[in-house]
């Protein structure tokens, strides 16, 4: 098997009275760590709390954006090193140059992955053979043979809207469907290493899991 990144997200969720970024503030700590600012899209106003939002800034291929109404500042990139490097530089500016407490003032972080695998069978296949004979039951209100396209893996005894969630995702890929897998990773804790710790490892427990789903 074969992963493919589409791209890893690693966002953080303040529970800040006050979004902490304001503008040029967080544009000059940018700067300083090397990143390469984007113009604004209009005129920047003038005042005590004044932000920019959207994509800021970029480095070694990772974009940072920002989202004051919903207290996010999140990295973006297609290489899981450089995304957890940038990660770890943002979480050094909140605390260094914004003066937070991580501990309390960070509300969740959350990390959103997308990647195609490249299967050694069929995914439509294997997914059928692991969800076995369950789908029998809808043969005789479609009036045809079905089956389950996708599997989906949450933690038991949790909500969506916990801070402590994930939701995997694993199905074929839409337009090859006989050769690749698709993935969508939902990974949320409020605990910063827990998040971390997570993505370092995404790569290698998605390849797990597949293998396990062929393995049935």
């Amino acid at each position: 098997m074969e992963i493919k990144p589409l791209r890893y997200r690693l966002s953080c969720v303040l529970c800040t009275v006050f979004f902490p970024f304001t503008h040029p503030e967080i544009i000059d700590s940018l700067k300083k760590r090397g990143y390469n600012v984007f113009p604004p899209p209009r005129p920047i106003p003038v005042g005590q709390r004044v932000y920019v939002g959207g994509h800021i800034a970029n480095k070694k291929g990772c974009t940072v954006e920002i989202n004051d109404d919903r207290e996010l500042i999140s990295i973006e990139g297609s290489q899981i090193e450089n995304v957890i490097q940038s990660f770890e530089e943002i979480m050094d500016i909140a605390k260094g140059d914004f003066q937070l407490d991580l501990e309390n003032d960070v509300n969740y972080i959350e990390l959103i992955t997308e990647l195609k695998v490249k299967s050694d069978g069929s995914p439509i296949e294997k997914i059928d053979q692991f969800i076995g004979e369950r789908y029998r039951v809808f043969d005789e209100i479609m009036g045809i043979d079905t089956s389950g396209f996708s599997i989906r893996i949450v933690p038991k005894g949790f909500r969506p809207s916990d801070k402590k969630w994930f939701d995997i995702t694993i199905e074929p890929r839409l337009t090859i469907a006989e050769r690749e897998f698709f993935i969508k990773i939902v990974y949320r804790d409020e605990n910063i290493e827990n998040v971390l710790l997570f993505t370092r490892d995404v790569n290698s427990k998605i390849l797990s899991l597949i293998s396990k789903i062929g393995d049935t």
